[in-house]
């Protein structure tokens, strides 16, 4: 194992891109080691340089790219020598198994949560994507942060169960909602001046943009909002950013896996995430 150097990079990224839907979010920061340095040192591979066994990120995650046994093996010994600093364990689920057995004795005690069985969603076939009422869905413009940041905010203290205003007053979670709508790439459906669907294309790696913070306003969910905007969701961003769009899914949120399945998503992978 040793620190991924700019020399690297560009097989770094190849290696990553053999499976740009399950690596989606780690390659996506992958990509901007290429612009900054301090990212690059978040970075280490596993066996040659030119031919990686595997990859690892470990930075604000920890989340294993590709590799091997013998890759997760050395990964899991070098992280369980040292304290954790990382928020959540997230990659294949097969992975992270097996990087749990080197980091449960020393990082077990601190885990929040298990999330074993993430199912990974593609829609990448427009042809397939199924018919549903429109849905007033666009881009979020810029100006409209006011609007967008308390649905953002719900969705993250729902989703993750923590509250993003904690620490820093939330100074650091707005800016990446501004940042997300400067970009083009937070969705929203604004009814009567609220929020009442936002979803955000929170990694575009390769031929993949995937979804993050999918939100619908509770007084609207079992409407068929949720569907509908999801299926035009899919339309929106394969025009705007990437041909495959996916997401995951916890297991247990079946309302949410139904909504997707009839939006057209079809499973084709799992992940899993283990939050601190």
């Amino acid at each position: 194992m040793r620190a991924l150097r700019p020399g690297s990079l560009d097989v770094a990224l190849a290696h990553a891109l053999t499976d740009p839907l399950t690596n989606a979010l780690a390659g996506a920061r992958l990509r901007e080691a290429a612009r900054s340095a301090p990212v690059l040192q978040e970075f280490s591979l596993a066996g040659d340089e030119t031919r990686p066994d595997g990859l690892l990120w470990h930075g604000v995650n920890v989340s294993p790219l590709s590799a091997t046994g013998l890759a997760l093996g050395e990964f899991g010994r070098h992280l369980a020598a040292r304290s954790r600093r990382a928020s959540s364990v997230v990659g294949e689920r097969a992975a992270v198994e097996a990087l749990w057995q080197s980091l449960a004795p020393t990082w077990g005690a601190d885990v929040r949560e298990y999330r074993w069985s993430q199912p990974l969603l593609v829609a990448d076939d427009l042809a397939d994507l199924p018919e549903l009422p429109p849905v007033p869905l666009r881009p979020a413009e810029p100006g409209e942060e006011t609007l967008v940041f308390p649905a953002a905010v719900a969705m993250f203290r729902e989703e993750v169960g923590i509250d993003p205003l904690q620490g820093d007053g939330g100074r650091g979670y707005r800016s990446r909602v501004e940042e997300l709508i400067r970009h083009r790439r937070t969705y929203v459906v604004i009814e009567d001046g609220q929020v009442q669907f936002k979803a955000d294309v929170g990694a575009l790696f390769g031929p993949v943009a995937q979804i993050h913070g999918v939100w619908v306003r509770p007084e609207q969910r079992g409407r068929g909002l949720g569907r509908a905007a999801m299926a035009q969701l899919a339309r929106q961003v394969q025009q705007d950013h990437a041909p495959q769009v996916s997401l995951y899914v916890n297991d247990f949120n079946e309302p949410a896996r139904r909504a997707y399945d009839a939006a057209g998503f079809r499973q084709v992978g799992e992940l899993t995430t283990i939050l601190f």
